[in-house]
């Protein structure tokens, strides 16, 4: 890995500065916590809305024997089959001499390129000045967008090709069914377990200045050692329909509409749209336990999403606590320490405030047990200061 390292000065910011850039985090702080307190309050209407259109869907769903059999009995009412996958067409990319009979194809093409890595340390010199050195390291990687060289430090002898000679290229099939029923786009879409297409020996490329090499197809003049500017493709697929040497046909398993011949989403009294999909055999029961598994993973993630940008912002607006001190080594690492404690605090009791009123306009009951949670560091400390305070009278 190559690579040159730059040394330049800078000068460190007065008190004053420091002091003034400190206050002006303030009002990111202040647009973080408005941020954060709309996303989580979102969340939890998201998430109850989202949990009932789930009981609502299970309680009415019809299971069918067979999708080969469609009955008018079940016109517009939400159903749930199992089945093969089936395609028309075959998909294919005659530039390669590739064919698969699939739901989808894709062509991955990547470029070998030059990719800029820097590193940078500063060091107090002291007498106001800081020695900053950035390290810039150099490596040939294989990537599928086009990274831009000009910027780098040393482009001159870094420079990659300002496009590809060869485009990506994805492919779906025009209509795809599951016995007698037509999937909807939103359920094509859910198919998407993409497997790697083997290229061996036995293929026959469309082109002649192609080479075969570990499963791709190269445009290189030696695969093994490429240089900046070299191709090299892959295919994957999803979704096999008909006999194939690549394997079984894609038994999926879903929970949609029925109307007229095709499974649509499906409106909830709740206020969601249904409309799952799954590859392998899955009861009604076992379909929307994963849905609601997946509902509880999202509304989590979301919490703790909010919860960060809440920390970060409390953290913007009490910064200038220990700017104030900074000038005072022990003071300064202590300062710091206790607010950074106060800010977890702070972001935690808030965001659990924010997450009862959610619940308290959704599910009032629980809503009120959470924000008594939310409550317990304030009374807690309010509590300690009360026996501190008689034990010293």
């Amino acid at each position: 890995m190559e690579g040159r390292t730059r040394v330049s000065y800078e000068g460190n910011p007065g008190y004053l500065k420091r002091v003034g850039s400190s206050l002006s985090g303030v009002l990111v702080g202040i647009v973080l916590l408005f941020v954060a307190s709309g996303v989580l309050f979102w969340n939890e209407g998201r998430a109850v809305q989202t949990a009932k259109s789930l009981d609502e869907g299970l309680s009415m769903v019809v299971p069918l024997k067979s999708p080969n059999v469609i009955s008018l009995d079940n016109e517009g009412k939400l159903v749930h089959f199992i089945g093969n996958v089936q395609t028309s067409k075959v998909l294919s990319d005659p530039e390669y001499n590739i064919a698969v009979q699939a739901v989808k194809l894709k062509r991955i093409v990547e470029m070998y390129q030059w990719i800029e890595h820097e590193r940078e340390r500063k060091y107090d010199e002291g007498n106001g000045k800081t020695r900053v050195e950035k390290e810039y390291t150099y490596s040939q990687e294989w990537r599928t967008d086009v990274v831009k060289s000009t910027g780098y430090d040393d482009a001159f002898n870094h420079r990659n090709p300002s496009s590809m000679s060869v485009a990506a290229k994805s492919l779906v099939a025009d209509q795809v069914d599951v016995g007698q029923f037509s999937l909807s786009d939103g359920l094509v879409s859910k198919i998407s377990n993409f497997k790697q297409l083997p290229i061996d020996h036995r293929y026959k490329p469309g082109r002649t200045d192609v080479q075969m090499f570990d499963g791709y197809i190269y445009h290189s003049k030696n695969p093994i050692q490429p240089e900046t500017g070299d191709i090299r493709i892959k295919f994957e697929y999803a979704g096999i329909s008909g006999q194939s040497s690549l394997g079984p046909q894609m038994t999926v398993t879903i929970v949609a509409r029925q109307i007229n011949g095709k499974v649509l989403p499906y409106q909830t009294v709740a206020g969601d749209q249904l409309e799952i999909l799954y590859e392998g055999k899955l009861s009604p029961k076992e379909v929307f336990g994963r849905e609601k598994a997946q509902n509880t993973l999202l509304t989590w993630g979301i919490r703790l999403a909010g919860w960060l940008v809440m920390f970060v912002g409390f953290s913007c607006l009490t910064k200038i606590i220990a700017t104030l001190v900074d000038w005072v080594p022990i003071v300064r690492d202590l300062v710091a320490a206790g607010v950074t404690l106060m800010n977890v605090s702070l972001a935690i009791s808030w965001s659990l405030t924010v997450i009862a009123f959610g619940w308290i306009y959704y599910r009032p009951l629980l809503g009120i047990g959470i924000l008594a949670m939310a409550m317990t560091p304030f009374v807690m400390s309010r509590w300690s200061r009360g026996s501190t305070s008689r034990r010293v009278d």
